[in-house]
């Protein structure tokens, strides 16, 4: 059902039959005529809001005083709250981060930690400032990001203070903090330095999770939050070519034990760590002959790992290859894939993404290798296969993502998650000319027809020729 303004004011029964309400305190002079009892009026400030559209959620925003945010027509969520609507903004916030962002996200406690804050005295704070985040991107609303940084201060206020207390240091509620502090900084991040409040946020993290040692396998939450925020930390360590912290390295094997070494999640995170120490091999200086075939084995065993993965995650959400008859005009070379949900898409391209940096390493060292190094050409021409098969099947997931529903995700969030593989293939020396040009241009697309300045930025970094990896 459409919201179509604000609430009649007319007393209940003027309003059941439709009548013409003076509005009169304490009764209407219409129920006085009729020598009926006037029922009174509703609370004005309370209401009901029903919609399908985020258009109820830019009226609502509007009521605040904000101005009205330009949403084009199809940009549409599944909006269901009651309201007071002195409070309009922190409830369509936190209604629209747990109904439409939280379950298109690729954390599935998202809409948990809220509970798990409430629980242990932390405020709404930490909550509010991705859900307030989340909302300014999908209404491009910056009024709305500056609010959602107010919270994000008082968050970090409130963590700092359970970080001085080794009782509140290792509780899930402390750990759920600094990963929705982390969430903001992502999804509050724009322009081309390197996100560094992200990165100090991971190493905060990294600390905790060494702080609360086994201990923290006990619960599925624990087991689930260690495996998520160690994977962000093994991607951040290999933005920034760092080893990844033993400790760290110790707590997932035990993980592993506990959860099962075949665990997907668990794959993921060794897969994660491997790349850390890979490109931190890499950079770490000048690479003697020796040291080329060390580190290429290494990469040709890290890329052996990440496609067992590919095949692991094709036994539960394979996607479905669209005929080429039927792909879109758009689509590049005619190739296109259909799948369940963006969460599966996205799962397929991290490792997609995995696989082009592995393959891109081993075609460059193995390129300037000489003869010392066994099967040299043999090893460029398949990292050259393997980073064209990886590139055109991100470029695959375009047409998809671009197209969803957009009554079921947050439209811009599934947008984002473009942005990152589109640029990987547009910067890639292996990856085919044209799908690279395809892949820039895409961006540049992504960033015209929604609004997402970071694939605007991104795009124009790829015409620059600047580096994108630590972006």
């Amino acid at each position: 059902m459409v919201y179509c303004g604000r609430p009649s004011t007319a007393c209940h029964a003027c309003r059941e039959k439709r009548g013409k309400c003076d509005r009169k305190k304490p009764g209407c002079g219409q129920c006085a005529r009729k020598r009926i009892p006037c029922p009174g009026y509703r609370d004005p400030l309370a209401v009901v809001i029903r919609d399908q559209t985020l258009t109820t959620a830019r009226k609502a925003l509007a009521m605040q005083g904000s101005p009205a945010a330009q949403i084009p027509p199809a940009a549409s969520e599944s909006l269901l709250f009651v309201s007071r609507l002195s409070l309009a903004l922190e409830d369509v916030a936190k209604t629209f981060f747990f109904t439409s962002y939280a379950p298109a996200s690729p954390t599935p406690y998202l809409a948990d930690l809220s509970d798990i804050l409430a629980a242990d005295g932390f405020s709404t704070s930490a909550i509010l400032a991705p859900a307030l985040a989340s909302l300014s991107l999908e209404l491009s609303q910056p009024s709305l990001m500056e609010v959602a940084r107010k919270h994000y201060a008082l968050a970090i206020q409130q963590t700092n203070r359970a970080l001085a207390s080794i009782d509140l240091a290792v509780r899930d509620a402390t750990l759920a903090s600094v990963f929705l502090l982390a969430l903001f900084e992502a999804l509050s991040f724009h322009g081309r330095s390197s996100p560094t409040s992200w990165t100090q946020h991971m190493n905060g993290a990294a600390e905790l999770l060494k702080l609360r040692g086994r201990k923290q396998f006990d619960s599925l939450l624990g087991r689930n939050m260690f495996l998520d925020v160690a994977s962000e930390i093994f991607t951040s360590c290999a933005q920034r070519r760092l080893a990844v912290p033993p400790a760290l390295s110790e707590l997932l094997a035990q993980v592993a034990d506990v959860v099962g070494s075949d665990d997907p999640e668990v794959g993921f995170a060794r897969a994660a760590a491997g790349m850390a120490e890979l490109a931190n091999m890499l950079f770490a200086g000048r690479i003697n002959p020796q040291q080329s075939i060390v580190i290429v084995q290494r990469a040709c065993q890290l890329d052996a790992q990440i496609e067992q993965l590919l095949e692991q995650l094709a036994g539960f959400c394979m996607y479905t290859v669209v005929p080429p008859a039927k792909a879109p005009a758009s689509a590049y070379n005619n190739l296109a894939h259909d799948y369940d949900n963006p969460k599966s898409c996205r799962n397929w391209n991290i490792l997609r993404m995995m696989r082009l940096f592995v393959n891109k390493w081993i075609f460059h060292i193995a390129s300037g290798a000489g003869d010392a190094m066994p099967d040299r050409m043999e090893l460029v021409q398949r990292a050259a296969g393997n980073s064209e098969r990886m590139a055109a099947d991100i470029l695959s997931t375009v047409p998809y993502l671009c197209t969803l529903p957009p009554s079921s995700y947050a439209r811009l969030m599934t947008g984002r998650w473009l942005i990152w593989p589109l640029s990987v293939v547009a910067t890639s020396v292996v990856a085919p000319m044209t799908a690279r040009i395809f892949a820039r241009n895409a961006l540049h697309a992504l960033g015209r027809d929604t609004g997402i300045t970071q694939a605007t930025e991104a795009a124009n970094m790829v015409d620059e020729s600047q580096a994108l990896e630590d972006w």
